[in-house]
């Protein structure tokens, strides 16, 4: 039994060496694990260990997260041959096994790694939380969704009132950095359901029996989640890391409140160089934000909230650009002219969202297509006022993250960036695990 030629993971691998041996055991184990299962419906019955070779290499390669690894490998080989059915074949591995395979592969790839300290630079800070947490949400919605239907902004109120108290909706919105609207709609929606209650219109809300006994049922989800995402993360390196996101998060307010007062006074003031005093509307009467430690990634969301708001409206008053047109045209400025898979691979989205915002970038003139008729076939490069769009945004990309970094010391910013590794290594084997076990369950 072999790999289709064009699907072989080995070959796409992103490195070779000692990589190249943990991702090929990894592969030889599923592809035996798949033939096993075939032989096991035609009368076996045993249990495929792994051999010690592979064991080995894999151990030698991923160190501690190698257990995690071949938990996600043989779940999604179980639940790809409960898929195949009858249609499975002995001969030869289906192309969409190995390109799945693949992708596996990839995503675990970051855990074989060590981070690249002190080469990043400040400009992509939004860039890859954002990719972050769009993966922490996408495997988070899928575990979530098996314990209670509620969407994420419901959830992180449970949580929140439940780890801090009673708050005030307008505590709420500062806490989780989402404007005062879309935290009335979702305090109306548990209201409705009977989560959290109030004495009286404007005063602080609370859980109820029903919604204390949801959210520990969440949090007990939660924390697991949380565990996985700390993974290698110690205890004096987690308080460092939220003491930095404290600043971080002071920083990201102030360049919201002083991004909102440019946009309404439709000025074009200087940007407030890194470091300088903003003068606030909410935020600076010795009033903090509630930050929830109790979980990773919640100030991590909150920080983003902010740092994405301020952006959208920069972007939108620099550009006339939404914060994810200004994203897009960024990515395909940054080494063009770029083929369409690499496109939506960086941007981490579907290719139908993807797709419309190329397709209004390229009605709007910013973007060029060259090659093949069909979308997925072209080549994408910034046109000529595109180019001078793309320089803004790497221009003002840049202020932003100079202005938010600007109270760290060096040795604060390298440790919040390596702990910020991790967290991004783990979230992707998280994601990963999480997609084979909702194939599992869907066959």
């Amino acid at each position: 039994m072999t790999l289709p030629e064009k699907a072989d993971p080995v070959a796409e691998g992103p490195r070779a060496g000692p990589v190249a041996a943990w991702r090929k055991a990894l592969i030889d184990h599923a592809i035996a694990l798949r033939q096993h299962l075939l032989d096991e419906s035609a009368g076996g019955g045993r249990r495929l260990e792994v051999s010690e070779a592979r064991l080995a290499a894999i151990h030698e390669g991923l160190g501690p997260m190698a257990s995690e690894a071949l938990r996600i490998v043989e779940a999604y080989t179980i639940g790809s041959h409960s898929a195949e059915g009858e249609a499975s074949s002995t001969e030869d591995v289906p192309a969409e096994f190995a390109a799945r395979l693949n992708i596996i592969m990839n995503g675990i790839a970051p855990a074989a790694v060590p981070p690249t300290e002190g080469k990043r630079s400040p400009g992509v800070i939004q860039s890859e939380l954002w990719q972050l947490l769009y993966k922490v949400r996408e495997s988070a919605e899928m575990a979530y969704a098996r314990e209670l239907d509620l969407v994420e902004l419901d959830r992180r109120i449970l949580f929140l009132l439940h780890n801090v108290g009673p708050l005030v909706p307008a505590e709420i919105s500062s806490a989780v950095g989402v404007d005062k609207a879309q935290v009335s709609r979702s305090v109306k929606r548990l209201l409705e359901l009977k989560m959290i209650e109030r004495e009286q219109l404007r005063a602080p809300l609370s859980l109820t029996r029903k919604g204390q006994g949801h959210s520990e049922r969440l949090l007990r989800l939660a924390e697991l989640r949380n565990r996985e995402l700390t993974f290698d993360i110690g205890d004096a390196e987690l308080e460092s890391f939220f003491a930095v996101i404290e600043k971080l998060l002071d920083q990201a307010v102030r360049l919201y409140e002083q991004e909102r007062e440019l946009s309404s006074a439709q000025e074009t003031r200087e940007f407030p160089r890194p470091g300088a005093p903003v003068e606030s509307e909410s935020v600076g009467s010795g009033d903090r934000i509630v930050m929830d430690r109790s979980r990773i990634i919640s100030p991590l969301m909150t920080l983003s909230s902010y740092f994405s708001r301020s952006g959208s409206l920069t972007f939108k008053r620099l550009t006339k650009l939404s914060n994810f047109e200004a994203w897009v045209l960024n990515e395909i400025g940054r080494e063009p002219p770029i083929e369409w898979n690499a496109l939506v691979d960086r941007l981490d989205r579907d290719h139908s969202q993807a797709g419309r915002t190329v397709n209004a970038l390229v009605g709007r003139g910013l973007v060029v297509r060259e090659g093949k008729p069909g979308r997925r076939h072209g080549q994408f490069s910034p046109s000529a006022e595109g180019q001078k769009l793309f320089e803004l945004i790497q221009e003002a990309s840049r202020q932003r993250s100079a202005f938010l970094l600007a109270p760290l010391s060096k040795d604060e910013r390298e440790g919040f960036l390596a702990t910020f590794d991790k967290i991004r290594r783990n979230a992707v084997v998280q994601l990963e695990r999480e997609r084979a076990f909702e194939d599992l369950g869907q066959r």
